[in-house]
């Protein structure tokens, strides 16, 4: 008994424990889920967008842990919603559920800001049928970045919208060829995250084991298939950083319930680190869709946002361990944490510290 208070009081004096996730909100979303199909969560709010549904529709409400604070933001005839690297929300005027057309226009914008939106036409080259659902775009949409989408006529590949200048960039625009056995349908996803200083791809359809794509030419292979334990076959997941390892957050089984879990993915293997338990006895949509993204917040912290169609959304925070510090550094001052913007993109400063919004530590 003495040696195990022993090692409890080592333990706490320098900083041991499990990684934990704790809910901070959650709050019903009251739009039928066939109306309401994607949203996404960014500086503590989770947006919704609606595509017909009454007074909001073509709007995009706003949820924080005070509840509904906004249901007039602009949306689009198209059910998906995202957001850029740089923090803008992206939605599309695709009329649903017919393909993307020429001329179709994607909208850009800060929430703070909804007035100022860029309109960014679609190009010709990136047509793809049907887009249900659109994964996070890559750099700053008002500047230049590129937004990812699989369609259900990209059985070529995954197009690569390209935008210079806050304008679509037609010579760089096109689709890209896959490699063997990718799933390519209406509701597959694109997320982008950077690796030691470079851009790779978490290539998700819902009903297939994920993968981390890399570009190979002006096309896609694959890097690595991911095995994930309880994987479920709803569509939602993204890659994140914390403490210089890689994290994926998913969808877990039962299939089309809320239940998720977070994975560490090392070179040949997925380790389960934690998993959050359905809470609805039923299916609440017909989207097969539990959509969830992470934020990171410092070295050892991130928020992950959740969006069950046809349910609710909540926010959580995710914690890793502290490093051991020692005990004569445990009333140590915290290092200030804040975030920067650097050339359209955001950072996380913490302390000497710098990190970008997907959670890897840069120079």
């Amino acid at each position: 008994m003495k040696k195990l208070l022993l090692l409890a009081a080592v333990a706490m004096a320098f900083g041991a424990s499990a990684q934990t996730l704790t809910q901070d909100w959650k709050h019903d979303v009251a739009v039928a889920s066939a109306d309401a199909r994607q949203g996404v969560g960014t500086n503590g709010k989770v947006y919704v967008h609606v595509k017909t549904t009454g007074d909001v529709a073509g709007h995009v409400l706003v949820y924080d842990q005070n509840g509904l604070q906004n249901q007039t933001l602009p949306g689009g005839g198209n059910c998906a919603i995202t957001i850029d690297q740089a923090g803008h929300l992206v939605v599309s005027d695709a009329t649903f559920p017919n393909g993307w057309g020429e001329n179709t226009v994607v909208k850009v914008y800060d929430p703070a800001t909804p007035d100022q939106i860029t309109n960014i036409t679609t190009p010709a080259s990136v047509l793809c049928g049907r887009v249900d659902f659109l994964g996070k775009a890559e750099g700053d949409l008002t500047g230049d970045g590129t937004l990812y989408y699989v369609g259900s006529g990209s059985e070529t590949g995954v197009s690569k919208h390209v935008v210079v200048g806050g304008e679509a960039s037609v010579d760089d625009s096109y689709q890209a060829l896959m490699d063997a056995g990718f799933a390519a349908n209406n509701f597959t996803v694109v997320n982008p995250f950077m690796e030691n200083d470079e851009m790779k791809y978490l290539y998700v359809a819902r009903n297939a084991a994920p993968r981390i794509i890399v570009p190979s030419g002006d096309d896609f292979a694959t890097e690595q298939v991911l095995t994930l334990p309880n994987k479920g076959a709803s569509n939602g997941a993204e890659i994140f950083f914390l403490g210089g390892e890689k994290y994926i957050v998913y969808p877990t089984l039962p299939n089309y319930l809320d239940g998720f879990a977070i994975s560490k993915i090392g070179k040949e293997e997925t380790v389960l680190v934690l998993e959050q338990a359905s809470t609805v006895a039923a299916n609440p949509n017909g989207t097969q869709a539990n959509w969830l993204n992470a934020e990171v917040v410092d070295g050892n912290t991130a928020n992950i946002y959740q969006y069950v169609p046809g349910a609710y959304c909540a926010k959580y925070t995710f914690s890793l361990p502290q490093a051991p510090t020692g005990i004569s550094d445990v009333t140590a001052k915290k290092a200030e944490v804040k975030k920067v913007i650097e050339n359209g993109q955001i950072y996380i400063i913490n302390g000497d510290a710098k990190y970008n919004v997907m959670g890897a530590q840069v120079k």
